[in-house]
């Protein structure tokens, strides 16, 4: 991991992540625009790479691409970045958490 020379902490690597605005998928920051696999996704390895990450991401939302563009936590593992959070994995994998067609809990709990 390198050092944010500025806050001389270790900087951990990063993605940028939001909702299409469209289809309202989990989309990630990639070379040339906003791509569904986590695995495209551009990986910033320095504040500097994740600011500018980061300032394209609010550029997508500007431009009313997606929604909620945001940083976050990844390792890169085999050159592939994985998310470190568990929301992120679930929301990286593309799947609901609850199978489809299946009631949520609350409804499951008024039948």
């Amino acid at each position: 991991m390198a050092k944010d020379v500025k806050s001389n902490k270790e900087f951990k690597p990063a993605v940028v992540t939001a909702n299409d605005l469209v289809e309202g998928d989990s989309v990630f920051l990639g070379a040339s625009g906003w791509v569904r696999d986590i695995a495209d996704a551009r990986v910033a390895r320095t504040a500097d790479e994740a600011a500018a990450l980061e300032a394209d991401g609010i550029a997508g939302e500007t431009g009313n691409l997606v929604v909620g563009p945001y940083l976050i936590e990844v390792s890169v593992e085999t050159g592939r970045p994985v998310p470190v959070l568990r929301r992120e994995q679930i929301r990286a994998s593309g799947l609901p958490t609850i199978p489809f067609g299946e009631a949520a809990p609350a409804e499951r709990r008024a039948a």
